[in-house]
């Protein structure tokens, strides 16, 4: 995978954590009016669940742009 490539899917994961982080900002407003706990649990350990999953993945392809860089210096480009 070339070096634009991983960074557009780097793009596309902080534009997708900027939507869950929104959609958390609106479900914490909506809990304010709503009853059922248990439902409003689980929606919300479901964004952070996502939350945590692109991170990752974001992280790997930040680990791998680094891993690149550095192979890249050693051979003197």
């Amino acid at each position: 995978m070339i070096d634009l490539e991983r960074l557009s899917i780097l793009q596309r994961y902080a534009w997708t954590l900027e939507l869950l982080g929104e959609a958390l900002v609106q479900h914490d407003e909506v809990l304010e009016c709503e009853h059922n706990p248990q439902l409003s649990f689980r929606n919300t350990a479901g964004i952070h669940q996502a939350i945590r999953i692109i991170s990752r993945l974001a992280s790997e392809q930040c680990g791998k742009l680094l891993e690149l860089e550095d192979s890249m210096a050693g051979e003197g480009g």
